[in-house]
């Protein structure tokens, strides 16, 4: 019942994303509540249920962009490779080790969606790069997941939970 509740909310944060994100925040990257939705899974569930929601995520945001087919499939299962890798070297259940984790997952995401659309040849120009403005966004995902964590912690607990599941651990 629980992680319905999650992927329903990660379903409508695609759907709301470039609507109501890009008021709140100038550049176009954003908030990216996907990775911090497929941390928390892998992290309470496992690595096959994040496999599983990244790839719908990414299928979902795949048929409703008019962007490449499949590009945003590759993106979050390639941020959930990049979780898992930096999860064995730091550890996801403190919250200093998710603002690493979910900081790299978002560097690498962005790094591939603009060496993707590159590759492909969008036709879009690059020539400026990415500023400083740019890892705002990264700054403001990463500083995030703590706290949202917490948050889907103390849900999970409501919904009828067993309340040791808890992510913030100070070790």
């Amino acid at each position: 019942m629980f992680f319905a509740l999650v992927w329903a909310v990660g379903l409508t944060f695609i759907l709301l994303e470039g609507n109501l994100v890009s008021q709140f925040l100038f550049w176009t990257g954003g908030l990216d509540l996907t990775i911090i939705l497929t941390a928390y899974i892998y992290l309470h569930s496992s690595s096959r249920h994040a496999g599983i929601f990244a790839f719908v995520q990414g299928l979902f945001l795949d048929i409703y962009s008019s962007g490449f087919e499949g590009l945003f499939v590759f993106l979050y299962l390639c941020s959930l490779a990049t979780i898992s890798v930096c999860s064995k070297f730091i550890h996801l259940s403190n919250p200093r080790g998710q603002v690493f984790v979910v900081g790299i997952t978002w560097l690498v995401e962005k790094a591939l969606f603009l060496a993707m659309v590159a590759a492909l040849g969008a036709g879009m120009d690059i020539k400026g790069g990415i500023s400083l403005t740019a890892l705002i966004p990264m700054l403001i995902t990463a500083m995030l997941t703590p706290i949202i964590f917490y948050f889907l912690d103390r849900l999970y607990v409501l919904v009828g939970g067993n309340a040791t599941r808890d992510t913030v651990t100070y070790a």
